[in-house]
């Protein structure tokens, strides 16, 4: 038996023909595939981290470009807007080379994994939103990751040249792998999912 919240259940069905567009690397779309087949299951431990960050009122900027008027991906934006209110916010305080004031002008919100919406240790599925002009700080972690943009954005993969996939493009992140990305004139929105 599912207990699912309706909303999150909505999101998941939206975000993942998002996570197997051709306009991600295939092994993006095979990270996603195995999350997506894993969140087919209801879980959740009850877990919830419930602070919210200066970084979050940007939220409402980053969907406006979908939201405003109707764009491909505004039905993501409508659902993750429906979801705000319910959601569980985090955000990374160490980093090498990270924006000075990063730590205020981020945040990523939690669906499905550790102490979000949906409280789980099998799978990570959120975003990350970043105010303009920020640095998020060179990172990696074990588990495999793929991204979906929903603004402009850039991201730089081990000591590689800096790159924009574009709206709706993305990327895959190796089990490991230094990454990190930054955002321009906007804000910066991007759908993640994480393999555990």
């Amino acid at each position: 038996m599912s207990n699912r919240l309706e909303l999150v259940s909505r999101l998941i069905q939206i975000a993942e023909p998002l996570f197997q567009s051709e306009r991600l690397p295939q092994a993006g779309r095979w990270v996603a595939t195995q999350v997506f087949r894993r969140l087919e299951a209801f879980s959740d431990d009850g877990t919830r981290h419930h602070a919210r960050y200066p970084a979050c009122d940007w939220l409402e900027t980053a969907l406006a470009p979908h939201t405003e008027r109707q764009t491909e991906f505004s039905p993501i934006a409508e659902a993750i807007r429906a979801l705000e209110p319910h959601l569980s916010w985090s955000r990374r305080m160490s980093g090498r080379d990270g924006s000075v004031d990063y730590v205020e002008k981020h945040v990523h919100g939690m669906i499905c994994g550790p102490g979000g919406t949906e409280s789980r240790l099998d799978v990570q599925l959120g975003f990350s939103i970043m105010a303009p002009h920020v640095r998020y700080p060179d990172h990696s972690h074990p588990p495999e990751e793929a991204y979906v943009l929903l603004t402009s954005g850039q991201f730089r993969q081990l000591d590689g040249d800096w790159f924009d996939p574009g709206i709706g493009g993305g990327i895959h992140n190796a089990p490991s792998n230094q990454h990190a990305m930054k955002s321009g004139e906007l804000p910066f929105l991007a759908l993640w999912c994480l393999l555990m």
